[in-house]
């Protein structure tokens, strides 16, 4: 495993804006002209620590104790990613132990 220990060591911290699906209960009308005006819109803020054509996933807590928080977000859902920091560890290279 990578020496620094925390988030930044293995990808860029990233903002990413996403489309999610929403379910509303006991909807009485819909916008049936524009359906994606009922999607959540989502913003999640991470580290990524693995990424192929389908999917992130992003690191979004680190403990020495209790592991890591990570949320995998599909690649198609994603409608902007912003690079807020790159790297900072010159291994960028995702390790597993």
């Amino acid at each position: 495993m990578s020496e620094h220990k925390g988030i930044g060591a293995v990808g860029p911290i990233v903002l990413v804006k996403w489309n999610d699906a929403a379910q509303q209960i006991k909807s009485y009308v819909i916008n049936g002209n524009d359906p994606a005006e009922h999607m959540a819109k989502c913003e999640t803020v991470g580290e990524i620590i693995a990424e192929d054509d389908k999917a992130m996933v992003l690191l979004q807590h680190w403990s020495d104790t209790d592991g890591v928080d990570i949320l995998t977000i599909p690649k198609d859902w994603c409608q902007e990613i912003e690079v807020l920091r790159e790297c900072i560890s010159e291994n960028s290279e995702f390790q597993q132990e």
